[in-house]
């Protein structure tokens, strides 16, 4: 997600879409009353027995409702038109949805940018930039480092084995153990915690031993996985970023520091320390005795947690919103959704 333009004075800030992600974050932030406005297509009818055509407008709406589509990769905006051009495309204070996807631009304008708010945002385009994971297809010619950041993939220069089946053993062993060295000198760089080795045929599997025998392995401060592509080339990581395997770490990734939070509120249950549901983290805030809210991201349409997120901004408190769908999010939905640390 990248910030074009916050026009403070006016409550408006204008995003562009660059992942899924930002899909998912772009609901936790849009609620019913806010104003969307983007490109859509409508459709126009000349006539009433014109069957119509769509036409390219851009559309202002009063929300009521957002739906997250998976399956089109589209968040569902939906509510009323209040403006629109070209004015002779639109109908105002009729229906209308717009289908915001990846590249998408949108403005949302709010009656209040809360500071909360504005921090799922600003996080939503760190985590845009940031590296997510480390990947390294490989096969007896070359090596080839990426990374999956939150917007795409960023490819590394081709590591070259110079490996010839001219060379005497001798000499195909330790121009061997280099290639093997200056690849794993390359992950041991990568500023990740996880790192995928993957490739077709053996080459992956003498790397792991030859790690596992010098120890570089043993003294590397992350995760290694080792899985099968087709190739060692760009298709190949392409592929390997489809699997399962790769989904799962990404949302794994995503969900440690909620886990971390947690695991804080759940052992402060017994002394008291951790409270839960809207009466009670109010109480807290008031009494100066909360230092953390938690709260689902379901919950923050909410006028009353809106306004109870309102007091904890005012105390400066920190707030970290979960994604309820998360198993730390269902965790805290068994908590009323909002809770907080003292």
């Amino acid at each position: 997600m990248k910030i074009l333009k916050f026009y403070e004075s006016e409550n408006r800030l204008r995003l562009r879409v660059d992942t899924i992600d930002d899909l998912w974050t772009l609901q936790r932030i849009i609620f019913a009353n806010d104003f969307v406005k983007s490109e859509s297509l409508r459709k126009f009818r000349s006539s009433e027995s014109d069957k119509g055509e769509l036409k390219e407008v851009v559309i202002k709406l009063k929300v009521e409702k957002t739906e997250f589509d998976k399956t089109a990769n589209r968040l569902r905006i939906m509510g009323k038109i209040t403006e629109g051009r070209p004015l002779e495309y639109i109908k105002l204070n009729s229906y209308h949805t717009l289908n915001i996807g990846p590249e998408d631009t949108l403005e949302i304008t709010k009656s209040e940018w809360h500071d909360y708010l504005v921090s799922v945002v600003k996080n939503a385009v760190h985590d845009t930039k940031k590296p997510r994971l480390g990947i390294v297809v490989i096969d007896d010619e070359k090596a080839l480092p990426a990374y999956i950041l939150g917007y795409g993939i960023d490819f590394k220069n081709d590591i070259y084995s110079n490996l010839s089946k001219r060379m005497s053993q001798k000499d195909f062993t330790e121009q061997q153990k280099k290639y093997f060295n200056e690849v794993l000198s390359v992950i041991s760089d990568m500023k990740v915690d996880t790192v995928i080795i993957a490739g077709p045929g053996f080459t992956k599997d003498d790397l792991k031993k030859h790690g596992e025998e010098t120890g570089f392995i043993k003294k590397l401060s992350k995760k290694l996985l080792f899985e099968e592509t087709s190739n060692a080339e760009r298709p190949g990581v392409y592929e390997l970023i489809k699997s399962e395997k790769v989904e799962s770490i990404l949302n794994r990734e995503r969900i440690r520091a909620e886990f971390k939070y947690m695991e804080e509120f759940l052992g402060g249950l017994g002394s008291g320390k951790s409270k839960s549901g809207i009466d009670d983290v109010l109480e807290a805030i008031e009494s100066y005795e909360a230092k953390a809210i938690l709260v689902n991201d379901s919950a923050l349409g909410n006028p009353k947690i809106q306004g109870l997120l309102g007091s904890a901004e005012e105390k400066k408190l920190r707030i970290e919103i979960f994604n309820s769908i998360d198993e730390v999010g269902m965790q805290l939905h068994s908590f009323n959704d909002i809770a907080c640390i003292c």
